[in-house]
């Protein structure tokens, strides 16, 4: 008799998301992500394979929901130095609610695994790039409107933006205040416009 799944997948992937990036992929066991998801370890292994590749797809899934449509509006002709500002904003509120635990997955993943496995420090360096792409396209737009300095490096500017993002990550994860992460991300932009 073939077993019927009995529980949302993207609902299990997303209590896997919020449990590693809250204690990270080496602190997280395969009993946390049982007891996290409501879903027994056949169920899991079955679904989205060892705990790897389950880390693997909540990666992505946390990369894809990282302010997906703030980026997306970088892209855009009419995009302007408030779209970069509401990236940030967007950071913040995420790392504010989710509670004092709660960092960034990306940043934390970088620190504990990257150094030591090559298959993730590629995964992660192609995200990076895809937001440091999209923050140097927004920065061109910004640029034609006069909101940006007209000497600024994009291409500099935005991998120095793309840090700052996950730089907050890092702020958020060690315990700083909604306060500093605010004033830290209005440092970064005025450091772009003044």
């Amino acid at each position: 008799m073939v077993r019927t799944r009995t529980f949302n997948p993207e609902t299990a992937l997303s209590r896997a998301v919020d449990l590693f990036s809250s204690k990270g992929y080496s602190d997280t066991s395969m009993d946390d992500l049982v007891q996290a998801t409501g879903v027994s370890r056949y169920g899991l292994y079955g679904t989205f394979g060892n705990k790897r590749e389950l880390f693997e797809e909540a990666l992505e899934k946390y990369a894809e929901s990282m302010g997906r449509q703030g980026y997306l509006q970088l892209l855009e002709p009419d995009a302007s130095i408030r779209h970069i500002q509401a990236i940030f904003d967007e950071r913040i509120e995420t790392m504010c609610a989710e509670g004092d635990d709660m960092g960034c997955m990306i940043a934390h993943t970088a620190v504990s695994l990257a150094p030591h496995d090559a298959e993730m420090k590629a995964l992660l360096l192609k995200f990076m790039k895809r937001m440091a792409k999209a923050f140097e396209v927004g920065l061109e737009s910004a640029r034609s409107r006069g909101e940006v300095r007209p000497e600024l490096d994009l291409k500099e500017a935005s991998y120095f933006l793309t840090g700052a993002v996950f730089g907050m990550g890092f702020l958020a994860r060690a315990g700083f205040p909604r306060s500093a992460l605010e004033g830290f991300a209005k440092n970064t932009i005025d450091s772009l416009t003044d």
